[in-house]
C-alpha cells in the first residue's frame, strides 16, 4: 500500500496519479477537509476564499484532469484597472481592449510593444523578473503597471523572483483563462477529492520511521510514501532545514451595499500609495460570493498593515468612500507561496530516499499548476522506481 501525506493540490494529484496506475493508495490529511491553501469558507452568507486566488483553466495540469465542467466556472475580465491619482485606466489584452494600449497613464506605446517583445525573449538564469522586463524595454509600463500587478502574483517584489520562473507564470497568465468557480476556489479541491477512493482526514502524522508512519490514530506500514505537505511540515518530518523561503500575504474582506465598480476587474495602484497590492469586487465575478443586496470586496496586502490603513488605501484606489464598508474578516497566510530567487533551480527531483518522495509547489513553480505538476511527477517517479 502506498501512502500520500497531505491532501492539498499536490497530494490530490499524487494520489490520483497512483490510483490511475491501478495501485492501492491512501491519502492522509491532518485537517477536516482537503485542498490545503485552496479552500473557501461560508461566513454570514459570504463566500471567503482563504487568500485571493484565481484559477487558470488553461493550466496544463488542470486541463489534464478535465474538471472544468464540474466547477460552474466564471471567467474573469482580461484587463486590469490601473489607479493613478484621481484617474484610472483599463489596460487589457489588445485583442479584446485595443484602445487601452494608447493610454499614456499606464505607460508609453513603445514600452507596451516592448512587453510583447519580452514574451518572445529568453530570460537568463541569473536575472530577476524585473531585470528581464527592463532589459526588454518595458520601462514606464513596468513601473506603473507590471511591477504593482506582479507583486500580487508573486507576493514579492519582482526584483526578488527568478526571471525563468516568472516568465513561465506570466506566459501562462497571458494565454490563460482565469476566473473562479461560482461557489469559491475550494470547489477545485472538492472536485478532485470526489475521485479519491481512500481518504483519511483528521489524521495527523507525527513521525516517519523508515516505511512506518506514526499518526494520531496509530501506525501505518507503507510500501512507499509521498510527502505532500507544506515545506515547513515536510522539513520537520524529514529532520531537514528549510531551504526555500516562503512568502506571506493577507487577504482582507469588506462588505458594502454599494459596490465601487460594476465590473470584476482587478484594481492596482500605479503610485503605491499604501499597503494594498490589489483589490477586486469579487461578487461581481460570481454573485454567489455575497447575499442579495450586498457586495464583497477582496483585497491583498503583502506587508504588515492595519485595517484602517487598508481602508484608507482602498478609498484612494477605488476613488470611493469606504466609510460604510463593513469589515468581515482577514486571512493571514504565512506560507502562501515559495520564493524562487534568481538562479534558483525550478523543477527538482522528488525522491528523498528509498522510502520517501516529496511533492509541493516549492519543487516546481509557485502556482496551482506547479502544485499539481509536482504531485504527478512524484507519483510517476515512484511508479518508475517500482517498475510499474
Amino acid at each position: 500500500m502506498y501512502l500520500v501525506i497531505g491532501a492539498g493540490l499536490a497530494g490530490l494529484s499524487a494520489a490520483l496519479t497512483l490510483q490511475e496506475a491501478g495501485v492501492e493508495v491512501t491519502l492522509l490529511d491532518s485537517s477536516d477537509r482537503t485542498g490545503g491553501r485552496v479552500a473557501s469558507d461560508l461566513i454570514d452568507g459570504f463566500i471567503l476564499d482563504r487568500g485571493f486566488q484565481l484559477i487558470n483553466m488553461n493550466y496544463p495540469e488542470i486541463k489534464r484532469w478535465g474538471i472544468g465542467s464540474e466547477l460552474d466556472f466564471q471567467v474573469a475580465p482580461r484587463s486590469v484597472r490601473v489607479s493613478y491619482g484621481s484617474k484610472y485606466v483599463n489596460l487589457g489584452d489588445p485583442r479584446t481592449s485595443p484602445l487601452s494600449i494608447f493610454s499614456t497613464i499606464s505607460g508609453s506605446l513603445p514600452s507596451k510593444v516592448a512587453f510583447l517583445r519580452y514574451l518572445l525573449t529568453k530570460p537568463e538564469p541569473s536575472e530577476s523578473v524585473e531585470d528581464h522586463l527592463l532589459r526588454s524595454g518595458t520601462k514606464d509600463l513596468y513601473k506603473k503597471v507590471l511591477k504593482p500587478f506582479l507583486q500580487g502574483v508573486f507576493l514579492a517584489d519582482p526584483s526578488r523572483v527568478s526571471a525563468v520562473v516568472g516568465r513561465e507564470v506570466i506566459g501562462t497568465f497571458i494565454a490563460g483563462k482565469s476566473g473562479i468557480p461560482a461557489k469559491g476556489v475550494g470547489s477545485l479541491a472538492v472536485a478532485l477529492t470526489k475521485r479519491v477512493k481512500n481518504l483519511q482526514l483528521n489524521t495527523r502524522v507525527e513521525q516517519i520511521q523508515g516505511s512506518v508512519v506514526v499518526t494520531s490514530k496509530g501506525n501505518i506500514e507503507a510500501d512507499k510514501i509521498i510527502l505532500a505537505t507544506d515545506l515547513t511540515t515536510a522539513g520537520q518530518l524529514l529532520g531537514s532545514s528549510q531551504v526555500t523561503p516562503l512568502l506571506s500575504a493577507t487577504t482582507w474582506y469588506h462588505a458594502t451595499e454599494t459596490a465601487p465598480s460594476t465590473t470584476a476587474e482587478l484594481v492596482i495602484d500605479s503610485q503605491a500609495r499604501g499597503p494594498v497590492v490589489n483589490s477586486i469586487v469579487i461578487s461581481n465575478l460570481s454573485k454567489e460570493y455575497a447575499p442579495p443586496g450586498q457586495h464583497l470586496i477582496s483585497s491583498t496586502t503583502i506587508a504588515h498593515a492595519s485595517e484602517s490603513e487598508v481602508r484608507r488605501h482602498l478609498a484612494l484606489m477605488w476613488g470611493s468612500s469606504t466609510e460604510k464598508w463593513r469589515f468581515l474578516a482577514k486571512y493571514e497566510i504565512h506560507s502562501a507561496l515559495p520564493l524562487f530567487a534568481p538562479a534558483a533551480e525550478s523543477v527538482k527531483g522528488s525522491r528523498v530516499n528509498d522510502d520517501i518522495y516529496c511533492a509541493g509547489d516549492y519543487l516546481t513553480a509557485p502556482s496551482q499548476n506547479g502544485a499539481l505538476l509536482s504531485g504527478r511527477l512524484a507519483a510517476q517517479e515512484l511508479l518508475l522506481d517500482e517498475g510499474l
